[in-house]
Order: structure tokens, then C-alpha cells, then sequence
């Protein structure tokens, strides 16, 4: 049995309107997610903004409430439980946010902040209390002497640290990174990477990591699930997804990285999709990613492709897939999406 396992997770936003509030129609942020995050491992999350996945970690979370699927952690419903076992339960599930400026509540010092979550669930008080925050502290590489100043005094890492200082506080089994590192300096987002890596060995915790950015996914992830307008179109080990991705979206999402090498950067060619993310309130039927796809046939608008492994080691929702060499090929053939030189002009 996972750690975590998400099922069907449904989230629907009602949009209301007119003299008596109805509902009118709906935003469909998330719909029909699964996946699994064993204990110890790290799930990366990816899609572009937009695309429902911190749709997914707040619902898992109970932030937001499910419309309709299931969420288990660690053998408990969490969709099932209120009041006293909710709380209960939250202790082995937290979760690091991606701003860390809003994140902190300004009027409380970074002793308290860090100790409010030992203090709710009685963990720990007076000079019990202070230790183990001081514990805390250092173990995200902050002097304790800063514990009685305010989150304003502090710099973006720093105030990150303090986050993760905060999740850490009650030992969970399961930590939620919604974007932990994109409001960060490129130098502050390795070292945060580092250090959720360390904790991670130390500890044995599971994250369920969420990002836009696919180098800081492949950096720390074990396994991946890329979303597309609020479905994941492909899954699986990292070294599969980055080796062999085989849905035309992970495809152009990987192509817009960036490559270390300058001679292999000049030389490669990059998928461009063309057009824009459909309107999540009317989204387009059967495949989601067909009105921007080159590949797109009648099959692709009439039936939904389950996301399955067709024999290649990953599960992918597509109709056609195929390796990238040979979509690149496709594409260029097509004209419907461009293939460039990242080095011409306007690419």
C-alpha cells in the first residue's frame, strides 16, 4: 500500500451569477487525477500555470473541498474525516507554500511561527517548546539567535527556510511542496532543493512536489506526472518521462529546456506548440491537448485516451504516441507546430 493514493480526484469551482446567485457552470480545475506517492519518495507534479495541479495538492489537503474521488494517507480517508481526526490526521500531512512572503503571518516572530504547530497539537511547551524549535532552526541552516525576529527581517530563502522549518515541526510522513523555490533567486532555488533533499534522507519523508519548472523536478523528483488542463497525461519513473517521453505535450515541455551543452543547444531543434490552453469552463472533448496537437484525429475528439502503458515502462493518455525523434519529425512535417533552431531569429 502507497503512502498516498489519490483516486479520481474530482474539483469543480462554481461560477454564480444573476439576481439570485445561481450557479451558472463551472470551472473544471482537476478532473479524474490519480496517482500514488510511496513513503519516502518524491512525486513531481509539472504542467504549466493553470493546468489544476495546486488545484490538487489544496484539495488533498482539504483547502479546498473534493467534488468527488478519494484520497487516502496512509490507509485513512482523509475526504471521510472532520473535526478531531482531521486534525490528527493533518499532522502527518503538511505542506510548504510557494510564496514565502504571504506564507508567514507578519505579526508573529519566527519562534512562534514555528512553534504554533507543536503548541495546537500539544507537542511540546515552555522550555521543551524552545528547544525544539531552536532543533528546528538549525536543521534548515538558520541561526537560532534569529528566533525573536519578524519574517520582514528576513530574506526570500530565508523566509523558505522558516516554511520548511514549520512543516518539519510535527515529524510528518508526507510534505506538499506547492512551487517551493519559484519566487526564488536561481542560487537560493539549488540550495532549498538541497536542503529538502538532505531533510528528505535524514527523515525518510515522502514530498509531493509540485513545479512549472522541469530541471528542478528532474533534479529532486523519483517519478513524474505531467497535468494538462486538469488531467496528467503521462507518468512514470523520472528517467522514463526525461528519456522517453512519448505524449506530444511532455514532448514540447521538455523541448523548452534548456540544454547545459552549447553545442548540443545549438544544434537540437524544439517543439513551439502554437495557439492557447482552452478555457477550463468549456474544455474540448476526448483529448484535451487535440486543439493544439499535431497528431489530433477524429479519434482524438470523440474518445478520451485512458492513461495507460502501451508497452514502453509509463502510462501515457494518448492515442499516437510515439518517441520524440520521430514527433519532431511528425510536427515539422505538419506545419501545425513549429520546430526551430533556438538560435534563429524570434525563436
Amino acid at each position: 500500500m502507497s503512502l498516498l493514493e489519490v483516486r479520481d480526484l474530482v474539483k469543480e469551482f462554481p461560477l454564480r451569477g444573476g439576481i439570485f446567485n445561481l450557479t451558472q457552470n463551472k470551472v473544471q480545475a482537476v478532473s479524474g487525477v490519480s496517482f500514488d506517492v510511496e513513503a519516502g519518495q518524491t512525486h513531481g507534479l509539472v504542467g504549466e500555470s493553470g493546468c489544476g495541479k495546486s488545484t490538487v495538492a489544496r484539495t488533498i489537503l482539504r483547502l479546498h473541498k473534493a467534488t468527488s474521488g478519494s484520497v487516502f494517507l496512509d490507509g485513512r480517508d482523509l475526504l471521510a474525516l472532520s473535526g478531531r481526526e482531521l486534525r490528527e490526521a493533518r499532522a502527518d500531512l503538511q505542506i510548504i507554500f510557494q510564496d514565502p512572503f504571504a506564507s508567514l503571518n507578519p505579526r508573529m516572530t519566527v519562534r512562534d511561527i514555528v512553534g504554533e504547530p507543536l503548541i495546537i497539537h500539544k507537542r511540546a511547551s515552555g522550555d521543551e517548546l524552545r528547544t525544539r524549535v531552536d532543533e528546528l532552526l538549525d536543521q534548515v541552516g538558520l541561526d537560532t539567535g534569529f528566533a525573536n525576529r519578524y519574517p520582514h527581517q528576513f530574506s526570500g530563502g530565508q523566509r523558505q527556510r522558516i516554511g520548511i522549518a514549520r512543516a518539519l515541526a510535527l515529524d510528518p510522513k508526507l510534505i506538499v511542496c506547492d512551487e517551493p523555490v519559484s519566487a526564488l533567486d536561481v542560487s537560493i532555488q539549488a540550495q532549498v532543493i538541497n536542503l529538502l533533499k538532505d531533510i528528505q534522507k535524514e527523515r525518510g519523508l515522502a514530498f509531493l512536489f509540485i513545479a512549472h519548472d522541469l530541471a528542478v523536478v528532474r533534479h529532486i523528483s523519483d517519478v513524474v506526472s505531467v497535468m494538462y488542463l486538469g488531467r496528467i497525461v503521462e507518468t512514470g519513473p523520472i528517467h522514463e518521462i526525461y528519456d522517453n517521453a512519448q505524449h506530444p505535450y511532455t514532448q514540447a515541455l521538455l523541448s523548452a529546456v534548456p540544454e547545459p551543452d552549447p553545442q548540443t543547444e545549438r544544434t537540437r531543434k524544439r517543439l513551439v506548440l502554437t495557439g492557447d490552453v482552452p478555457d477550463p469552463i468549456d474544455p474540448p472533448s476526448g483529448c484535451r491537448f487535440r486543439t493544439r496537437c499535431w497528431k489530433a484525429t477524429e479519434l482524438c475528439a470523440n474518445e478520451t485516451p485512458p492513461l495507460v502503458d502501451p508497452g514502453i515502462g509509463h502510462a501515457v493518455a494518448c492515442h499516437y504516441p510515439e518517441p520524440l525523434a520521430v514527433a519532431v519529425e511528425v510536427a515539422a512535417r505538419s506545419g501545425e507546430v513549429a520546430v526551430r533552431d533556438p538560435f534563429a531569429m524570434g525563436s
